[in-house]
Parts: structure tokens; C-alpha cells; sequence
């Protein structure tokens, strides 16, 4: 589980560690995107230090509204949804593999039932 860090404590880190990154930081909503290429092996401690620090790789990108793609983001203190799965699926094959394919009353025991209600 990632800690949450406050805004100003993420940027604090990247002007001291890495300052090109803290020049090409941009902010959206509670997330910081970084909006530059760190490919290449040249890059690997960089994104080592900053993975170990809580940032995250997304693979499609993010574009945000000034029009950059950014590939890192750091969410500081919003934390990351989780989406539940259906279960709807795996719940209704449960039940009907049960293997007891028997209705629950009898046709005479629905008879009685329905007649107390006439």
C-alpha cells in the first residue's frame, strides 16, 4: 500500500532529486503528471527512484488539458479507485451448478398456497 503524501511534499521531493522533472511537472486535479520521456536505458535509475517513490507507469498515457501526454503520475493524497468486479456472473453459475435442479414446492404444495390467497 502506498502512503499518501501531501502535494507540496512530492514536489519538494522531485525539486530536490530530480529538478528537470520538477520543471516539466504538471498538476491535475490531485494527481501530478510528469510530461516527459523517460525511456531508454539512460533513464532507468530515474525511473527506479521515482516507482520507489510512489509514481506510476501508465501505458496508453493521460492527456491533459494543456494537450501533453504523460506517462507518469504520482495521485499524493487521492487514492486510487477500486473498481469492483461483477460477481453477478460467477454468483449465477454458482447457484445454478448446485446440482439440485428440483423446484423448491411441489405442485400440490403451490396449489395449497395459491388457494389460501383466492
Amino acid at each position: 500500500m502506498k502512503d499518501k503524501l501531501p502535494m507540496i511534499e512530492v514536489l519538494a521531493w522531485l525539486h530536490a532529486n530530480h529538478p528537470t522533472l520538477h520543471a516539466a511537472v504538471e498538476a491535475g486535479r490531485d494527481w501530478f503528471w510528469l510530461c516527459c520521456d523517460l525511456r531508454g536505458e539512460h533513464n532507468q535509475t530515474v525511473r527506479d527512484t521515482i516507482v520507489e517513490y510512489g509514481f506510476r507507469f501508465a501505458k496508453r498515457g493521460h492527456t491533459l488539458p494543456s494537450g501533453n501526454v504523460s506517462y507518469w503520475s504520482h495521485s499524493c493524497t487521492k487514492p486510487i479507485p477500486f473498481k469492483r468486479r461483477s460477481k453477478f456472473a460467477s454468483k449465477s453459475t454458482s447457484t445454478n451448478n448446485s446440482g439440485d435442479n428440483a423446484a423448491p414446492f411441489s405442485s400440490e404444495e403451490l396449489a395449497e398456497a395459491s388457494a389460501l390467497f383466492a
